[in-house]
This record gives C-alpha cells, structure tokens and sequence, in this order.
C-alpha cells in the first residue's frame, strides 16, 4: 500500500513543487499530475524499445518539471504569473465573514495554522475511508467477482509479461487477429508497478490500488476542491473528513458494480481538476495557485483524469461549464459597470465560448460506440429524481439524510453569501443528467443526452457526491457562522471570552463526532458495504470464481507447464487462470474476439477425435488443457452454444481429469497427442 501511495504521488509532487506549489496544495495536486505522467510514459515507453518499470514515469516526471519548472520560472520572471495578493494583514479589520472569505497567497510552506486543519481533515478521512473500503473488500486476497474483473486482472498480468502498460494497446489482450483499440489504461498501469515492484499477487496490488484510491487520493482532491472555494473553519474542514468518506455513491458504488475501476480513478481525481479551474478563472474566495501555476498543472490534470477515463474527463468539463458561464457573466458586468476594460473583458468572454465549443465538440466525439452503451430507461423521473436529492443511488440503499440535509443547506449558504453559485448550478446538471439517465427514453435522444457514460445510471449515479460534498461543507460551514452569531453566544463572548471558547469548543466537538455517527454508522452506507463484502467473497456460490475453482487455479501450476495455453469458458470465470496463476487462456475476457483456431475450439473440441481439423486448431492454439467449471456463468448469462465444444470432453474421449475440486475440475486434452 505505501509502494502504491509512492508511485502515486512522488511524480506528481516533482512537478508541482517544481512549478512553486507547497504545502497541502502541492500534495493534493499530485496525483492527478501522476496519473498523467505515468499514463503518458507508458505510451511512450514502447515506441522507445523499452520495457515497462517503475523508473519509466519517475524519469518521465523529472523531465516534466523541468520544462514546467523552466516556464513558471520564466513567467514569473516577466511579470506574467499573475501571483494572488496577499490576504489582509489587519485581522483587526477583518469580520469572521470576510476572514474566511478573503484572498489568499499560495502557500510558502507545509505548515501553518490554516494548512494544520486541512492536514489534520485528511488524516481523519484517510481513517474513515480505511474503514469503509476495507469492510467493503473484505480480505487483501479477495477479488470483485463481476463482469469486467476479468479484464482489470488479466490485464496486469498482460503488463507484466509483455511490458506495454500503454493505452494504445492493451486490448491486443482481447482483439485477437484484430488491431487493438484505445483503452484507458493508467489504473492499470499503476497496478501492475505496484504487483512487479511490490511481489505480491495481482488481487493484493488491486485492493492496495483501491485503498490508496480511496484513502488517500480522493480525500486529497476533495480538501483542495475545498480550499479553492473558500477559506473554511476548522469545523468545516473536520467535518468534510466523514462527510467524504460517507457517501454511498462513491467510491463505494463503482468498486461494488461493474466493477469499474477506471471509473474510481477519473472520479477520484475530479474534485481538484475542478478546484484547479477555479483556480484559474477565478470563482473560488481564495486563491491557492497563481495564473501560470494553474495553467500549467491545469493541462496534464486534465489529461490525467482523461487517461484514468475518457468520460471523468466529460464530467469535469460538465461540471466546469456553470464556472464558464458565471465567468463570462461576471466579466460581462465589470466591463458595463467601468470596472473591467472591455477589449478584456471581450477577450475573456470569446474565450470561454470557444471552451464552451470545444465542451459541445468533445460531447459528440468522447463517447463509446452505441453497442456498448445499450443500458436502457428504467424508473420515472420523480423517482429518479428523489434517488439524486436524497443519495440514494438506483434505490439500492435508503435515503441517507444526514448529507441530503446538509447539501441542501449548502445551496442555501451558496445563494445568501452570493459567493460559489456555481457549485448548486453543477449539482443541478449532475441531477439533471441522473434523471435522464434514469428516465429518458430512445426516442428522446438517450444516446447523445447520457451516452457518455454508456447510458449507465451506476456512473452518474457516482457523480453525485463531487457536488453534493462541498454543498455539504458549505451547510456545515453556514451552520457554525450562524451559532457563531447566536445572541447568548454573544453576550457570553463579551462576558467571558474564554468560557465562550470553551463552549464553542465544545459544541465544534459535539457536532463533529455527531456529523461522523451519522454518516459513517447509517445504514445506506453500511447496506452498500454489505453489497461490496459480498461482491468480493469468494464462497462457494461466487458468482465468478467460487471457492472449488480457486482451488484449481492453485493446483494448476502442479498440472500446467508455463508455456502451455489453458482452455476456458471466461464467462465462467475460468480466464482469471492468466491472472490469478499465471498461464495464458484462450480467452482473458468475456468481452474478446478469438482468432479462428480458439474459435473452433470452443465450437468443436468434443469432436476431435472425428475432426482432425480441431486437433490442427488445438495445436495451432498451444492448447493443452481445459478448464471445466461448469455451466454457471457470470450475471446469470448463458453462451453455451458458444462453448458448446467444451461439453462432455471426457464422454468423448477427448479430454480426462486430472484434478478436481467439487465440481469445478482441470482437464488434460488426450485426443490430439
């Protein structure tokens, strides 16, 4: 978990302290600036002869800051880096309101007493969300058994052996005698640095992947989404710690469903691409980062939520868009009061439309094609729309209330303070494309309204929460500033400043624990940990790879030499045997196109010993084995036909069994000696 947490953050940190970022800013930005460099460097790597390894984006991240070191210096140097003015020096001018609102100057060190806050929140989350994802997981050896893991496994193991992490063409995995197609691949090639790096399994590097997501990751890209909105009170800050962590929409739903770990990462990485986006136009209370700090870990952030998932990137554009516009209406303003010059006003404004172009251009061409996005309408609207304002995603856990209530709360304090109206504006289009997905019809332009994410409600279901958790702190934050101004509060203060502290304290105490009681002890979270846990368990009744057939995968490597090829059914979970114990299949995921001899395999292996063209095929394949785990598949599918060559092999004469487990067993193919 550490080698995880290193390799995602130490090629980060290079670049941003490189560009002048400290302190908590320049941890937080780290692994959005990391997931770039390493997805980046692991396309390059193979155009370069050379294999994937861990000094691969650690070199990759040197010569980054470099160059984007030499710019910040240059810029600065002429004046161009448009460095924020210092906060007031005057505490005695400064109300309460305007303290936490004011300007700010980036951070010089790692330390202060308004940086310890935020230190101490992500401490606090990094706990809470351990405890959350690693009840949900259940065991550092355990594995999702859904649809897609066969891919996510398989494809670490494919890293490993041909040393290509890139994302250009890890479907070579899949596409048989095709080309391989673009697939986002930085989750895995993560995963695979920590598994070569690391030694251990393939399951242990993914749940450590996970963890460090989780715990790590995301409470880090949501605290500075936090700081680029405002300068919050310590109670504020506490709290957004189990508020973060007590969302049953994410990161918890897309670790349980799919399971869609390129998911996790995108989103994860969102909460600070948007934070570094009103860094730079401007619409958060408190600046962390100048001008060119911004653009310059503002571009590969973006690609680094593109390369994690091309639809987090679509997200955050989405998300991005009422910034756009309240930017363009604010300079709109200030140019008709005499405030603003209007050619620079006229500049900014013909900018963020071509942005807004350049968001409606990508929404045609960033999506997937129409046979993989076949999920369909399946609720009403005020259904769905009940689900999206009370966290209750799909109706697979109750109503979580406590958050609901809070994020209501925050539209309220973001309209009565005038300050972060965009952040409702951005919960409305998250709500308003939840509905959608969940209701619109195909006649009603489903595909180009929520194809993007596949029309799949689980993923706009966990878009959720990025807007909903800073709606919360905001309420949490207008809750305290309204105790603050409470008449017996006040008389107090003026009577005995240092009872009134202690009261304060007191209260600040009560809420926080009672804030945490409610979020990380309700049942919607603790349903959708249940959900998870069960998801992962490996028993008999698995609904990939049960306990019988995990015991096979082990004795394989008794059976199978390291060079002969594994015959499988993936539907059954028999091709995580490339994952889990490291011999090649016929097939590494449901989802493949298999070259004509494993396609005659599958169809007519039971006739071998009629059909000499099957033995031809067999040997053309490398094919020694069969892996038999019965006719349970997946999802409650049935490829049978598909695989009906791969029935009564022993009847035939074709096949015998050499080890067994129950009902799942190991067969050597005799018929093509």
């Amino acid at each position: 978990m550490a080698l995880c947490a290193a390799i995602l953050v130490i090629p980060g940190l290079l670049v941003t302290l490189a560009v002048r970022v400290r302190g908590f800013d320049a941890l937080a930005l780290s692994p959005a600036v990391s997931v770039a460099v390493i997805a980046v460097s692991a396309i390059v790597a193979p155009h370069l002869g050379l294999r994937w390894a861990l000094w691969i984006p650690l070199l990759g991240a040197l010569l980054l800051a470099l160059v984007l070191g030499a710019v910040h210096l240059l810029l600065t140097r002429t004046g161009l880096a448009d460095r924020p003015a210092p906060r007031p020096t005057d505490r005695s001018a400064e109300t309460p309101a305007s303290a936490a609102a004011g300007s700010c100057r980036p951070a010089s060190r790692w330390f202060d007493r308004e940086q310890g806050r935020y230190w101490v929140a992500l401490v606090l989350a990094g706990g809470l969300m351990l405890r959350v994802l690693t009840n949900a997981v259940g065991s550092p050896q355990w594995f999702s058994q859904t649809f897609d893991n066969n891919f996510h496994l398989n494809a670490v193991r494919w890293i490993a052996d041909t040393g290509d992490a890139s994302s250009m063409t890890l479907t070579a995995m899949t596409s048989g005698d095709e080309a391989p197609a673009f697939y986002p691949a930085a989750w895995h090639g993560v995963v695979s640095l920590v598994f070569m790096t690391g030694g251990d399994t393939i399951p242990a590097a993914t749940n450590a992947m996970i963890l460090v997501v989780g715990a790590l990751v995301w409470p880090l890209s949501v605290l500075f989404l936090l700081r680029s909105m405002r300068r919050f009170g310590l109670l504020a800050v506490l709290c957004s710690a189990p508020l973060l962590a007590g969302f049953s929409a994410f990161p918890l739903l897309l670790i349980f469903f799919g399971v869609l770990y390129p998911n996790v990462l995108g989103l994860a990485l969102i909460p600070a691409g948007l934070g570094i986006v009103l860094e730079l136009f401007r619409l958060g209370e408190a600046r962390r980062l100048d001008t060119a700090q911004a653009v310059l870990l503002g571009l590969p952030s973006a690609l680094g939520v593109a390369l994690a998932h091309p639809n987090a990137v679509m997200s955050l554009l989405v998300m991005a868009v009422p910034i756009l516009v309240l930017r363009a209406l604010r300079q709109i303003r200030r140019a008709a009061a005499g405030t603003t010059r209007p050619l620079a006003a006229l500049g900014q404004v013909l900018l963020i439309a071509g942005l807004l172009w350049f968001v409606w251009y990508l929404w045609g061409v960033v999506r997937p094609q129409e046979s993989a996005a076949a999920w369909g309408p399946s609720t009403s609207d005020s259904q769905a729309f009940g689900e999206a304002l009370l966290n209750a995603p799909l109706s697979l856990v109750w109503a979580q209330w406590t958050v609901s209530i809070l994020a209501v709360l925050g539209v309220v304090a973001a309209f009565r303070a005038r300050t972060n109206r965009w952040l409702p504006l951005t919960y409305g289009v998250l709500i308003y494309y939840y509905v959608a997905v969940r209701y619109l019809q195909w006649d009603q332009d489903r595909m180009w309204v929520t194809g993007v994410w596949y029309n799949d409600p689980y993923r706009l279901a966990a878009l959720l929460p990025l807007a909903a958790i800073p709606l919360a702190v905001l309420g949490v934050q207008m809750i305290a500033e309204d105790l603050a101004r409470w008449r017996p509060l006040q008389v107090l203060a003026r009577r005995s400043p240092r009872a009134a502290g202690r009261v304060g304290l007191g209260l600040g105490a009560v809420s926080l624990i009672l804030v945490t009681a409610l979020t990380q002890f309700a049942r919607p979270l603790t349903q959708m940990m249940d959900n998870s846990y069960w998801t992962y368990y490996p028993g008999p009744g698995a609904p990939l790879v049960s306990a019988d057939e995990l015991d096979v995968l082990e004795a394989m490597d008794r059976w199978v030499p390291a060079e002969d090829v594994v015959v499988v059914n993936p539907f059954t979970g028999g091709a995580l045997a490339y994952a889990l114990a490291d011999r090649r299949t016929t097939a590494e995921h449901t989802l493949y196109t298999p070259t004509p001899a494993e396609r005659t395999i599958d169809e007519s292996l039971s006739e071998a010993r009629e059909d000499p063209a099957v033995c031809r095929a067999v040997e053309e394949a490398d094919a020694r084995w069969v892996l038999d785990f019965g006719d349970r598949e997946v999802n409650n599918g049935d490829h049978s036909d598909r695989y009906r060559g791969l029935e009564g092999l022993e009847q035939a004469g074709v096949a015998r069994t050499v080890y067994r487990a129950g009902d799942a067993k190991l067969l050597e193919i005799t018929a093509c000696r």
